[in-house]
């Protein structure tokens, strides 16, 4: 969350605030519901939320995407190629994962916040004629250096298609002694994120590291692009709702209501290139 200098920062940014209507409260609740209903469990589970501005999309890493899982490990090893300076020194396969996709290489995270209005802002940002969602998890948030979650990290190099095969490849890279069962039904991990850039900071960011899962012939041993929302989003009989619409109509408004607690595009991108667009934006809105 935002601390009280920050957001006494974005007031005298953005000056008065006018509305009619506050809406953010009505979310706000939802959140603190779903919070107390967590917070009574009495476990190490944790809550933390997607915001995706069109309700309709699937839940889908990038690389599941336009073709690109057939050639994961070749996205992988050009990039590694190109710019082995900039990996020499990261020796976790996370790690490298999550700075390939912060530089736009489309991978097997998907980003993920521990701060609902965070997801709530991404899930106004864009299509602003489509209904919105902010997903909602509950889950154990794993370490980066945990056994499972180096196995589906490596597995982004892996192109293979047999259990000798998989077997092989994880025990080349000191992966061993693993139930491969275990292993490749794995849809997804969530991961909490090492906090080494000012953009993770900002948008309190962790990752689901999703799996191989099984393809339509049903090889185990073969990666397959899958949706993992029949697997998150659905009813789990705890009484935390897994998806909250934000209609079209209300986007701007709760994106004017976010703005002045300081949570906008120039606060969650804090690159220059980010903040030149949000200042751009700002004077072509006026």
């Amino acid at each position: 969350m935002l601390d009280s200098d920050e957001i006494i920062l974005a007031n005298e940014e953005t000056g008065d605030y006018e509305t009619d209507s506050p809406l953010l409260g009505k979310y706000v609740e939802l959140f603190l519901n779903n919070a107390q209903i967590a917070n009574a469990q009495n476990d190490k589970r944790i809550l933390f939320y997607r915001g995706q501005s069109d309700k309709m999309y699937s839940l889908t890493p990038s690389v599941f995407r336009n073709g690109l899982l057939s050639n994961e490990h070749l996205l992988i090893q050009d990039l590694l190629l190109n710019s082995p300076d900039e990996f020499s020194s990261i020796e976790s396969n996370v790690e490298c994962l999550i700075k390939m996709q912060h530089y736009g290489l489309p991978t097997r995270l998907f980003d993920v916040t521990t701060n609902p209005l965070i997801a709530l802002f991404f899930a106004c940002n864009d299509k602003s004629d489509k209904d919105g969602e902010v997903i909602v998890f509950y889950d154990y948030m794993q370490h980066p250096n945990t056994i499972d979650v180096k196995c589906l990290a490596a597995l982004a190099e892996y192109s293979g298609s047999s259990e000798r095969q998989l077997l092989s490849f994880l025990t080349d890279r000191g992966l061993t002694n693993l139930e491969l069962g275990n292993l490749t039904k794995l849809t997804h991990i969530p991961i909490e994120a090492p906090q080494n850039n000012e953009r993770i900071r900002r948008q309190h960011g962790a990752f689901l590291l999703v799996g191989i899962h099984d393809n339509e012939d049903g090889n185990t041993y073969q990666k397959a692009s899958f949706d993992l929302r029949p697997y998150l989003v659905k009813d789990f009989g705890d009484d935390i709702s897994r998806s909250i619409i934000v209609p079209k109509e209300e986007k701007k408004h709760l994106l004017e209501e976010l703005n002045v607690f300081g949570i906008n595009h120039s606060f969650l991108f804090p690159e220059l290139e980010h903040q030149a667009i949000y200042i751009r934006n700002k004077y072509e809105r006026s």
